[in-house]
């Protein structure tokens, strides 16, 4: 039998068909599994190395996932790759990145300003592939969480200055709340009307009081937001965010997130992992993190664990070479789906249990200790 010179492509009309999954980065075992489990499910896997190509297979079409080795990231630097996320459109391909338990932080924080949403750690497997693309085809499962742990939507409406929801809204966000921003009380009706379904607040930017924006709305918009918990504030609150906070938490009823203190964030990249006890004992998926705060951190990945459910937490700390692990709740989780004009990070937010402030204390300084000889 004679055999092709050279990879073989399918036909024109197959490839236009078929979602792709592009890989960056040099052949090898990472990229046979990832291209033997995209064909099994139908997709179109296709590799390149340097910036050029990259860009030609974008302009080719568009792929649903985009996998980066770390050494690209490391060889390129910050913005080497031309900014993954941005070239693909916030609503387009999901950008996740390749890496291994010690890949150096600097490159984590290269892949961080590159976008990237996830991490699979090497050796890769193909039950990693697999969840993700059946994610994104959405086969997944989907996450059945209690009340207590539900999504909440918030609607921000308002326009006093361009920077008003800049502190607020990015809190919220990283709090794991679904955002849908607007800026009349017009328009967060039609948001609402977009979305399908009633929102669990609505905070309003404006004077203050209810005699501002909210009265200049008309009575349409009135009867279409009828029942909704409303928050009014002003410029000068959200400038303070983090004073509102609590108060936001307790109206979502979500205190137990507020425990994570998004506000205390400090800078934290680290490959992280995280284990449910399933029906064949503790099944571990891979993420990442890019920051901590006192009472917890936030794991980046396209397959949270399910809201409220207990997990073993593996963090791998490139800085020394180790890694800790401790128990944790899942406070929130934000799966993959097809979310158009919703606004949440992807993944979860995970609370530590039994890590006392000696402990954090002593993981901070191992996430800042310098490499050794």
């Amino acid at each position: 039998m004679r055999m092709a010179p050279g990879p073989v492509r399918p036909a024109v009309g197959e490839a236009l068909s078929a979602p792709r999954v592009l890989w960056v980065g040099v052949a090898g075992d990472a990229w046979l599994v990832v291209s033997r489990v995209a064909k099994s499910l139908g997709f179109e896997p296709v590799q390149a190395v340097v910036p050029g190509s990259v860009g030609l297979e974008l302009s080719r079409a568009r792929p649903r996932l985009v996998l980066v080795h770390w050494r690209q990231v490391r060889e390129r630097g910050p913005g080497g790759l031309g900014g993954l996320k941005a070239r693909v459109g916030a609503a387009g391909a999901t950008v996740a990145l390749v890496a291994e338990p010690h890949t150096p932080a600097e490159v984590l924080e290269a892949a961080d300003a590159e976008g990237v949403e996830d991490c699979l750690l090497t050796p890769i497997t193909e039950a990693a592939v697999r969840s993700r693309l059946s994610a994104l085809m959405g086969t997944q499962p989907l996450l059945t969480p209690s009340e207590r742990y539900s999504p909440r939507v918030v609607l921000l409406a308002g326009a006093v200055g361009a920077r008003t929801w800049t502190g607020l809204g990015s809190l919220l966000e990283a709090s794991g709340h679904q955002l849908l921003y607007s800026a009349t009380v017009e328009g967060a009706a039609a948001r609402v009307e977009e979305h399908g379904s009633a929102p669990h607040l609505l905070i309003v930017a404006g004077d203050g009081s209810w005699g501002g924006v909210w009265a200049r709305s008309s009575p349409g918009a009135r009867v279409l937001l009828e029942g909704v918990p409303s928050l009014a504030v002003t410029a000068a609150e959200c400038a303070r965010a983090a004073t509102l906070l609590p108060r936001i938490h307790a109206m979502l009823g979500r205190e137990g997130t507020s425990s994570l203190r998004v506000e205390e964030r400090v800078p934290f990249s680290c490959p992280v992992e995280f284990g449910e006890v399933g029906p064949r004992g503790l099944s571990w998926t891979s993420g990442v993190s890019f920051a901590l705060s006192p009472g917890g951190l936030f794991v980046r990945t396209l397959v949270p664990a399910r809201p409220g459910a207990a997990v073993t937490l593996r963090i791998h700390l490139p800085t020394t070479g180790e890694h800790l692990e401790s128990p944790g709740v899942v406070a929130w989780a934000n799966p993959w789906a097809s979310r158009e004009g919703l606004s949440c990070p992807l993944g979860m937010g995970v609370r530590f249990l039994g890590m006392g402030p000696p402990r954090l204390m002593h993981l901070r300084q191992l996430c800042y200790a310098p490499p050794g000889p």
